[in-house]
C-alpha cells in the first residue's frame, strides 16, 4: 500500500508541477520578449495590468479545482454519474464566468489602469497590452478551468503536455510577432490568448473524445447545490492566485510614487522570477489534491496524513533549491528581461528578500 501511494504521489505531484510551472512561464515569455524589443517602460507595463490578468485565472483556476475536488470524491465514492455532473457543471460555470468577466473589464479597462497606477506612456503601453487580453478572455478562462479536470481523471502527462504545446506556442509566436515583426506590446498579448486559445482547445477536444458523458444536458445543466460546493472549495485556490496581485498593485503604487518608472521596472523583474517559481511550488499542492480528494470520498484518513507529510517535505526541498538558485543568479536575472543597470542593480536586493519568502509561500 505505502508503495502504491508513493507511485501514485509522485506520478501525479510531477506533472502538475511542471504543468503550473508552464503556466507561469507565460506572462515570464512575454515581459522577456518585451523587455529585451521596446524597453523598461514596456515591460512595467505589463506588470501593472497583470492583476486584471491574474484576476482572471483565478476565478478559472478557482473554478476548475472546485470541480474537479467535487468529482474525485464522487469518484472516490464510486458515483460516476455525479462525477461527470460535477465536471459539466464547471464547464458551464466557466463559460459563464470567462464571458461575463470579458465584459465587466472591457467597459472598466480605462479605469483598471488609472486606478492600478498608470499614466503617461505607462498606460498607453498598458491599454494596448490588456485590451486584447481581455478581448479573447475566454480562452485563458478556459485552458486554465478545464486542466484541473483533465488531470484529476489521472490524466496528469496530458494535462501538461496540452500546457507545454500552449507554452511553447507563446514562445514561437512572441519571437515572431515582437522581434520579428516589430508589433511591440500588441503582438506579445495576440501571442499569448494565441497560445491559450490553443490549450483550451487540447483540453476540451480531449475532455469530448475521451468522457462525452461530461457534454451531455445532463450534466452541464447548472444545479444550484454543485455549484455552490464548487464555489466553497474553489474559494481556497481562486485566493491562492489572486492575492499576489493584490500584493502587485498595492507595491505598485509605492513604486510609482517613490521611483517612478524605474522602481516599477525594478518590481516587474522580481514578479516575472516570482511568478515563474511560485506556480512550481503550488503545483505540490495542486498534484497532491486529486489524491486527497479521491482519499477523502474513501474515508481513507491514514493516507491523508501520509500524503501531507510527503508534500510538506517535497515542498520544503523544492524551495531550499529555488532559494539557492535566486541567490546565485540575482546579478544575471535582470539582465534576462533587457533591464538597464540602474534597474538592475535595484533588482539585486529584492530578489534576495523574495528568495527567503519562498518556503513561507511554499507552506
Amino acid at each position: 500500500m505505502k508503495k502504491e501511494l508513493n507511485r501514485d504521489f509522485y506520478r501525479y505531484v510531477l506533472p502538475s508541477m511542471i504543468s503550473m510551472l508552464l503556466s507561469g512561464f507565460y506572462s515570464m515569455v512575454d515581459g522577456i520578449f518585451v523587455g529585451n524589443a521596446v524597453g523598461s517602460q514596456a515591460l512595467a507595463a505589463i506588470n501593472l495590468v497583470y492583476p486584471v490578468q491574474a484576476c482572471m485565472n483565478a476565478t478559472a483556476f478557482g473554478l476548475g479545482v472546485g470541480g474537479a475536488v467535487l468529482m474525485s470524491k464522487y469518484r472516490g465514492s464510486e458515483d460516476y454519474e455525479e462525477a461527470d455532473r460535477a465536471a459539466g457543471t464547471a464547464i458551464t460555470t466557466l463559460v459563464v464566468a470567462g464571458f461575463a468577466l470579458m465584459g465587466l473589464f472591457w467597459l472598466s479597462r480605462d479605469w483598471c489602469i488609472s486606478m492600478l497606477g498608470g499614466s503617461g506612456a505607462i498606460a498607453d503601453y498598458a491599454h494596448e497590452y490588456i485590451s486584447i487580453i481581455i478581448f479573447c478572455g475566454i480562452f485563458p478562462v478556459l485552458g486554465n478551468g478545464i486542466t484541473p479536470l483533465i488531470r484529476n481523471q489521472g490524466k496528469t502527462v496530458e494535462a501538461t503536455l496540452f500546457m507545454s504545446s500552449g507554452l511553447i506556442t507563446n514562445i514561437i509566436l512572441d519571437y515572431l510577432f515582437v522581434f520579428r515583426m516589430g508589433m511591440g506590446l500588441a503582438g506579445a498579448a495576440i501571442a499569448t490568448v494565441i497560445a491559450q486559445a490553443v490549450v483550451a482547445a487540447f483540453n476540451l477536444s480531449y475532455l469530448f473524445r475521451n468522457n462525452r458523458n461530461i457534454f451531455s444536458l445532463d450534466s452541464l445543466k447548472l444545479s444550484c447545490q454543485r455549484l455552490k460546493t464548487i464555489i466553497r472549495i474553489g474559494v481556497s485556490p481562486f485566493g491562492q492566485t489572486l492575492i499576489p496581485s493584490v500584493i502587485i498593485i498595492f507595491t505598485n503604487w509605492q513604486c510609482i510614487r517613490y521611483g517612478g518608472a524605474s522602481a516599477v521596472a525594478t518590481y516587474a523583474i522580481l514578479s516575472y522570477v516570482l511568478g515563474s517559481v511560485q506556480p512550481l511550488l503550488s503545483g505540490i499542492g495542486e498534484g497532491m489534491q486529486p489524491l486527497v480528494s479521491y482519499c477523502c470520498g474513501a474515508h481513507d484518513s491514514a493516507a491523508r496524513k501520509k500524503l501531507l507529510k510527503k508534500g510538506l517535505g517535497l515542498m520544503l526541498a523544492t524551495s531550499a533549491v529555488l532559494c539557492l538558485a535566486i541567490v546565485l543568479l540575482r546579478g544575471q536575472l535582470p539582465y534576462v528581461f533587457g533591464a538597464s543597470p540602474q534597474t538592475a542593480r535595484g533588482s539585486v536586493p529584492s530578489l534576495l528578500c523574495a528568495a527567503v519568502a519562498l518556503p513561507f509561500w511554499g507552506v
